[in-house]
């Protein structure tokens, strides 16, 4: 009968270590997956919306389209800067509204809302915008 006390040896050496290697990847492990959490609740917390108002004087020899078309232009260039400058701007609502120089009446023309992936993806404010047709009634442009 051959002796089998080294292999019960072997076999309770193996369980230990497996043990201990277990200890050990949980122990580093479980700290890394703390601060994962962690930056990812603080990335979210400093996540922010600015919101972003332009006012456009009306000229009335301009058409709506032309007035349109400014819109596109002050509400791109109001999103690229704002993402410019601020780091922690997450998303961006630049809202456009026409008004007569005589200041009797005011009408949001465009109202452009996108986040900062979307805007880096696309930055054309004719995809990310709502479009207000009738402030060209309210605001009495032909």
């Amino acid at each position: 009968m051959k002796n089998n006390s080294h292999v019960s040896q072997i076999s309770c050496i193996s369980k230990q270590f497996r043990r201990l290697s277990n200890y050990l990847l949980v122990s580093a492990i479980a700290p890394l997956l703390t601060v994962v959490s962690t930056m990812a609740i603080a990335s979210s917390a400093f996540a922010e919306r600015r919101e972003v108002d332009i006012r456009l004087l009306v000229n009335q020899d301009e058409g709506f389209a032309v007035m349109t078309r400014k819109a596109e232009i002050l509400a791109r260039s109001a999103a690229q800067r704002t993402f410019d400058r601020e780091v922690l701007v997450s998303d961006v609502s630049v809202k456009v509204t026409a008004q007569d120089p005589n200041q009797d009446q005011a009408a949001i023309i465009l109202q452009l809302i996108v986040s900062r992936s979307d805007w880096t993806s696309r930055p054309d404010p004719k995809i990310w915008a709502t479009y207000f047709p009738m402030a060209k009634t309210l605001i009495g442009i032909r």
